[in-house]
């Protein structure tokens, strides 16, 4: 967070905690430029609005991998359906576009249970600093090619 970042420009940012504000600083996620983003989220927990803004307006953002759809983001702040692993557990019959407010405490409806298939997003680094993205669900995958040492 130092404005002389000792860290590099990054790859592959994973986790992102859920895509939640209390971990994904616009400062931080811009300072180390990640080329693709994986968010660890789920369909009522992460993808907040505030994050997705940050990231696709991070420099040298490519893309951004989520493992649900994330209701919280509605379709105004997700990606494109072949970089989400997993839908809705509780399919509606229209997906909201805009985001849905946030659960507040106790009054939070509990989240519904999961018994369908889980998938999962898989990254397959090489030698050479290329590495591949593989979305299990649909079986689209997706590889970066080294970055050069002047885009850094």
């Amino acid at each position: 967070m130092c404005p002389n970042s000792r860290i590099d420009a990054v790859d592959v940012l994973l986790g992102l905690h859920h895509g939640q504000d209390t971990s994904n600083s616009e400062v931080l996620v811009h300072a180390i430029r990640p080329r693709v983003a994986i968010m660890n989220n789920g369909t009522r927990k992460g993808g907040w609005p505030v994050v997705m803004k940050t990231l696709f307006s991070s420099p040298g953002l490519e893309d951004i991998w989520q493992i649900h759809f994330s209701l919280l983001g509605g379709q105004e702040y997700t990606v494109a359906g072949m970089f989400i692993a997993n839908g809705v557990d509780d399919q509606p019959a229209a997906l909201p576009i805009a985001p849905a407010p946030l659960p507040a405490g106790a009054n939070a409806p509990p989240p519904p249970a999961h018994d369908g298939q889980a998938y999962w997003i898989k990254v397959s680094a090489r030698d050479d600093g290329s590495f591949t993205v593989t979305n299990a669900r649909n079986g689209f995958s997706k590889t970066y090619e080294p970055r050069s040492r002047d885009r850094r």
